[in-house]
C-alpha cells in the first residue's frame, strides 16, 4: 500500500505544481530597461484584428466596456507589485492626461484582487482608468504572456504594437506613435460623419457607469459584474 500511496501523492503534487505555475506570470528581467513603444513586427503585424467585447470592473467603482474599433485603444497589463510599477503607471498617467480627449483610449488592466489594487491606485491618485480582468475575459483576446505587456490597436481594431516589458512612456517616439494612431484620415472623418448621428456614443468607446451603493465600495466586485449581454 505504501508504494501506491507514495505514487498517488507524487501525482497529486505534480498536478498541484502545474496548476500553481499556470497561475503565475513571467515578469520583466531585472536588467531590462524601459523601451520606446514601437510598431509590431511582421509576426504580429497591423493586419491582426483581435475581436472582443468585454465589461471589466473599474477601480474604485464602476464598469467599463472595451471593444476594438471606432477609436484607437491602448491596453497596458500592469501589476502594483511589478518592478518599477509605480513609476510605470505614473508615467502612463502623465501621457494619458496630455492626449486629445477624442483620441486614443487608455486602459490599465490588472489581475490582482480589488482591495489591494484600490488602495494602491487611491494613493497615487491616478486619472487613467484602472480595470480588473479577474476572469481573464480580455486576456483571452489580447494575451498577456508577461507582466508588464502593452497592446496598441488602431481605429480599425488592427494591432499596431504588442510589446513586453516596461515602456518609456514619456519618450517623444512613444508619444508620436500613440498620437499617430489617434489621427483620423479625411476619409475616416467623412465616413464617421455619415454613419454616426448627432450625440451618438462613438462605436468602440470606453463607457463606464457606477453601480455600487455608498459605503460598500469594497463589495462592488460581486454586485457590479454585469452579464455579457448588458448594455452599458
Amino acid at each position: 500500500m505504501r508504494p501506491r500511496l507514495a505514487a498517488l501523492l507524487l501525482v497529486l503534487g505534480a498536478i498541484g505544481l502545474f496548476w500553481w505555475r499556470a497561475e503565475l506570470f513571467t515578469v520583466a528581467k531585472p536588467g531590462d530597461a524601459p523601451r520606446v513603444l514601437a510598431r509590431a513586427g511582421p509576426a504580429v503585424g497591423p493586419a491582426a484584428s483581435p475581436a472582443f467585447d468585454v465589461s471589466l470592473p473599474l477601480v474604485p467603482v464602476g464598469v467599463a466596456r472595451l471593444t476594438p474599433g471606432g477609436r484607437p485603444l491602448l491596453v497596458h497589463y500592469w501589476a502594483p507589485w511589478e518592478r518599477h510599477g509605480r513609476a510605470q503607471v505614473l508615467a502612463l498617467d502623465s501621457l494619458a492626461r496630455t492626449l486629445p480627449a477624442d483620441g486614443v483610449r487608455v486602459a490599465v488592466v490588472c489581475f490582482d484582487p480589488f482591495p489591494s489594487v484600490a488602495r494602491y491606485v487611491a494613493r497615487l491618485r491616478l486619472h487613467v482608468p484602472v480595470m480588473l480582468d479577474l476572469r481573464r475575459d480580455l486576456q483571452a483576446a489580447l494575451p498577456c504572456p508577461s507582466v508588464p505587456y502593452t497592446w496598441l490597436l488602431d481605429a480599425h481594431g488592427r494591432v499596431v504594437a504588442a510589446q513586453p516589458g516596461e515602456v518609456e512612456w514619456l519618450a517623444p517616439a512613444t508619444r508620436a506613435l500613440v498620437l499617430s494612431v489617434g489621427e483620423r484620415s479625411p476619409a475616416d472623418s467623412a465616413a464617421a460623419s455619415r454613419l454616426e448621428p448627432p450625440h451618438a456614443v462613438p462605436r468602440g468607446g470606453l463607457q463606464a457607469r457606477a453601480v455600487s451603493t455608498p459605503g460598500r465600495a469594497n463589495q462592488r466586485l460581486r454586485s457590479a459584474w454585469p452579464p455579457k449581454s448588458a448594455a452599458l
